[in-house]
C-alpha cells in the first residue's frame, strides 16, 4: 500500500500542496491527530532496546514548513557519542516521518553536534541520502525501526521509488531540492 499510496497522482497532488494526502488512521482525524500519533511513533522509537531517539524535530526546525518530522536515532549505548572541542558529535541515522500521509524515508548515517555557540550542525534529508541497505553496524537497529514503522502502518519508501519524476505541472516549495521535482520532494520537502 505504502508504495501505491506513493506515487498515486492524486495523493502527489495534494502533497505538494501541504494537504494530507491520506484519509485513512491518524490522518482522517486532521493534522493535530497526524502529530499526535507522529509523537507517539517517536516514544516507540525511542523505547526500542538499542536506540534512542537523540533528537526530533517538530517544529519545523523553527520557521516555516516542514512536511515531515525530522527524527535523529543513535545507539542507546553511547557508543556513537564522542566528545570534540567542548561540543558532542553523535553518529546515527535519520528518519524523516511524513505529516501528509503514513510514509517514511530512512537516510544513511548522519551526524549531529551541538555544544557552546550556534544549535550546532545536522544534515537535512535528501533523497541522494537514502538507505536501500541498511549500514554496516545498524542491521539490527534499522530491523528495530522498520518492525516499529510496521506497527504503526507506517511504509519505509526505497530510493528507486523516491527518485521518480514528479509530474511537470506539480510545483514544490522546497530548500531540499531543485527541479526536475522528484516523488521525495512532494512527500518530504522544506519550505523556511
Amino acid at each position: 500500500m505504502g508504495r501505491e499510496l506513493a506515487i498515486d497522482p492524486v495523493a502527489l497532488g495534494r502533497a505538494v500542496d501541504d494537504a494530507l494526502a491520506n484519509k485513512a488512521g491518524a490522518w482522517a482525524g486532521g493534522q493535530a491527530a497526524v502529530e499526535g500519533f507522529l509523537r507517539r511513533v517517536v516514544a516507540d522509537l525511542n523505547r526500542l532496546p538499542s536506540l534512542v531517539v537523540e533528537h526530533a524535530e517538530f517544529r519545523h526546525y523553527g520557521s516555516g514548513y516542514a512536511s515531515y518530522v525530522d527524527v535523529f536515532l543513535t545507539k542507546r549505548d553511547g557508543s556513537r557519542r564522542r566528545s570534540m572541542d567542548g561540543a558532542t558529535g553523535v553518529d546515527g541515522l535519520t528518519l524523516a516521518l511524513c505529516r501528509l500521509a503514513p510514509l517514511a524515508a530512512l537516510f544513511e548515517r548522519s551526524r549531529r553536534s551541538s555544544g557552546p555557540g550556534p544549535a550546532g550542525a545536522y544534515s537535512l534529508p535528501e533523497l541522494s541520502r537514502v538507505a536501500d541497505a541498511d549500514p554496516p553496524g545498524w542491521e539490527q537497529k534499522c530491523r528495530q525501526i522498520r518492525r516499529t514503522l510496521d506497527d504503526h502502518g507506517i511504509a519505509l519508501l526505497d530510493a528507486q521509488t523516491l527518485g521518480l519524476p514528479l509530474d511537470d505541472r506539480l510545483t514544490v516549495e522546497t530548500v531540499l531540492g531543485d527541479p526536475p521535482f522528484r516523488v521525495f520532494d512532494a512527500w518530504f520537502h522544506w519550505a523556511d
